[in-house]
């Protein structure tokens, strides 16, 4: 069972809800079938971008609407594949590399359309990029509330050896709160940090260590 989420006396949070276990299986059930599902993705994607060149050579003199239309096929096909590597990247392995909580934070960020009101530290992290992105991404969806486009009000504080962000949380969590709260958290201890609700579950904190 994955751990939830605490408050700020470490005690388990009971401000938002709790993940059940039925919701923690059915994603740990198709993560578990991750591989083999980008393996066999990938390959119809490949198999799919060929049939689009070849309908762009058979159609060489096709008025100018085909064309724009195979070329818009090939620009959504290479956001999908972008997609993929990015699952394909959380699948594997994880190795600790060097990079900076701005760096983090701001490419958590960019992947849920959260816009983030805080000057962010440039300290140094030594963490598993993929896994954290995706975790911090998760809690920013959280923070965020319903919707894309939102922006949050946070501030960073940097002391006794870690780095802290503390993020203004909507009053309005969606559905899928109580999941990403506790994939989250487990995310955050397992790089040596911790995730906390704070002010009457008004505010949620994510701490690193700072990389020596």
């Amino acid at each position: 069972m994955i751990a939830n989420h605490l408050d700020e006396t470490g005690a388990v949070c009971t401000r938002h809800p709790l993940a059940a276990s039925d919701e923690l299986l059915a994603l740990a059930v198709v993560g578990s079938r991750a591989p083999s599902f980008h393996h066999d993705l990938a390959s119809k994607l490949q198999g799919l971008m060929m049939s689009i060149d070849e309908i762009g050579e058979l159609t060489m003199d096709s008025p100018a609407g085909v064309e724009r239309a195979i070329e818009t096929a090939h620009n959504t096909l290479r956001e999908v594949l972008g997609l993929l590597n990015v699952n394909r990247a959380l699948t594997k392995a994880p190795t600790k590399s060097r990079t900076t909580f701005a760096e983090l934070a701001t490419r958590a960020s960019e992947r849920v359309y959260v816009n983030l009101k805080c000057t962010l530290p440039a300290s140094p992290l030594e963490v598993s990029q993929p896994s954290l992105i995706h975790a911090f991404a998760l809690v920013l969806d959280v923070a965020g509330g319903p919707g894309r486009g939102r922006t949050v009000d946070a501030s960073s504080d940097v002391a006794n050896g870690s780095v802290s962000l503390k993020i203004a949380a909507s009053a309005e969590p969606p559905p899928n709160a109580a999941e990403s709260l506790a994939l989250g958290a487990f995310v955050f201890a397992r790089e040596g940090g911790e995730l906390r609700c704070a002010d009457e579950g008004r505010s949620l904190i994510v701490r690193l260590p700072v990389a020596v």
